[in-house]
């Protein structure tokens, strides 16, 4: 980046750099770090499940199983993996690893760290279904699942599987720090500013390029732009659209726009006396929003329509499901078999307006947008709506209580590479996070069998059953398949996209020192 440019920039955004702390402005012309802004606090000293994600993505931590940029499952800690029987895996483990702390990984060792995980973290129990564990030698670990569980190598990639190094815990088990395998060392943490991390020598596999990586955190989504344009920062995550699509036309920036795993779609209350408790009306609603449009208007063209549940681009999603499309004469029918008539240009019922409270959160680049986009679009089509935006915890705490209609969300169910990690956790009857009160029996005898079998027709029929009644009984509303965006300044060179959404993989990554 020029000179002038940054002066420029500093000016134009001195408030903004003002404001921040101190030791906010890194020295980014050595060559050997690289400052990242990103959209969340990392917040490394807690393993909340949200938030231990950040140990994979920034590879500190090494799950057992990795996926590859075909999201194939390929050796991570573990080189090898058999299904001795149908409840029963057995893991051969990398030789030669070691902890950042110079202990020794081994079966013990994960076995120890899984422990911990499935203690602390009650999405990993329902995630992992172990029964019991058992290190055969220092180098094989045999688990056995509480039923016959084929997608165990699979969710073995999510990022809250993690090993982590007994110095990671106190005397009491309680969570101190992130101590791992991966080519990343943790080294500092500024609540509210930043993470560092620096180059594990010691790492198993090829080193890094860099020496440091500080993570800042730039919870608003243009400065996190301009922090970029001002050189403050090498590399932002999650841009604005409109920001990505002007930055594009600047020689001194790559953009990096590319489909990956997650969707932002509207969870419904279809509990209690709630219009949603309706089918008719949830159908009606996926055959009245118009998700070309929604995309064109609220994210300037970038992201991917979504007419079914999971993102077209991944090989294992099975074919044959009937996505949504847009008709309104079968949505009218719809509404009025549920009841409703339309007049001087509105859904009414009982002589009130059919009217959706719709919640959203604020800390994801695009929610705002997309929210106000549905909230427009069903507008046009005569369904009012109650738009109001909080924190993800408020929001989270208003649809627990039930007291909302429409949730506009953002998951990444494609992640592990499997259905199960999303159909199992959110939407199965008996899924702590099936916050929409949705339950149908058949849906969840087909999720229960589909984690036990292995790829093949069966569990193509299976899956694709499942998802058919995903689409057919509506307990959401899809809207975008995720396009992640980054932006880098011309002088970082290496950087791919992983599809998985959660892995930044700055192995491989350069920067050239300034000339300035």
């Amino acid at each position: 980046m020029t000179l002038w440019r940054r002066t420029l920039f500093a000016l134009l955004a001195g408030t903004t750099l003002f404001c921040a702390p101190a030791h906010a402005q890194e020295a980014t012309g050595d060559g050997e770090t690289l400052v990242v802004g990103t959209m969340w606090e990392s917040l490394p000293l807690a393993m909340a499940p949200r938030r231990s994600r950040f140990f994979n993505e920034s590879e500190i931590l090494d799950t057992l199983v990795k996926l590859d940029y075909d999201m194939n499952l390929v050796p991570g800690l573990a080189t090898a993996w058999e299904h001795v029987s149908p409840t029963v895996w057995r893991f051969t483990l990398r030789e030669g690893v070691v902890f950042h702390d110079g202990t020794a990984l081994d079966a013990a060792a994960v076995k120890a760290s899984l422990e911990h995980v499935v203690a602390l973290l009650p999405y990993a129990a329902d995630l992992l279904n172990i029964e019991r564990m058992e290190a055969i030698d220092p180098l094989t670990l045999e688990i056995e699942t509480t039923e016959p569980f084929a997608a165990l190598p699979n969710q073995l990639t999510d990022a809250i599987t993690v090993i982590y190094a007994a110095s990671s815990f106190d005397a009491d088990g309680k969570f101190v720090k992130p101590v791992g395998t991966g080519p990343w060392v943790f080294v500092d943490y500024v609540k509210q500013d930043r993470t560092v991390v620096e180059r594990f020598d010691d790492y198993w596999g090829e080193p890094p390029a860099l020496e440091r990586i500080v993570y800042r955190y730039i919870p608003d989504h243009n400065a996190r732009t301009l922090a970029l344009e001002t050189g403050e920062i090498d590399f932002a995550t999650n841009l604005p659209p409109a920001e990505a699509v002007r930055l594009r036309q600047e020689a001194e920036f790559e953009v990096f726009a590319e489909p990956t795993s997650g969707l932002f779609y509207g969870a419904f209350n279809t509990a209690g006396d709630t219009p949603l408790a309706d089918r008719r009306v949830r159908l009606a609603l996926n055959a009245l929003v118009d998700r070309e449009i929604l995309v064109k208007g609220a994210l300037d063209g970038i992201g991917e329509p979504a007419w079914q549940f999971f993102g077209p681009q991944f090989a294992w999603v099975p074919d044959g499901v009937t996505p949504y499309e847009v008709d309104r004469e079968a949505a009218a029918a719809l509404l009025e078999e549920a009841g409703y008539r339309k007049e001087d240009g509105r859904w009414m019922k009982d002589g009130e307006p059919l009217t959706l409270r719709i919640l959203s959160y604020t800390s994801r680049t695009e929610m705002a947008s997309i929210t106000e986009a549905l909230a427009a679009l069903l507008a046009r089509e005569g369904i009012g709506s109650e738009m109001q935006l909080f924190t993800w915890e408020g929001m989270l705490d208003l649809v627990r209580k039930g007291e909302y209609d429409i949730s506009v969300v953002f998951w990444t169910p494609e992640m592990t590479g499997h259905p199960d990690l999303h159909l199992k956790s959110q939407f199965h009857s008996a899924a702590e996070m099936n916050y929409q009160g949705w339950a149908n029996g058949r849906f969840d005898a087909l999720v229960d069998e589909g984690r036990t079998l292995d790829p093949g027709p069966a569990w193509d029929d299976t899956y694709r059953e499942a998802l058919q009644i995903l689409q057919d009984d509506a307990p959401i509303i899809p809207l975008v398949h995720n396009v992640y965006l980054v932006a880098t300044s011309d002088d970082v060179t290496g950087y791919r996209v992983h599809p998985s959404g959660f892995f930044f993989d700055f192995k491989n990554v350069a920067k050239a020192p300034s000339a300035d």
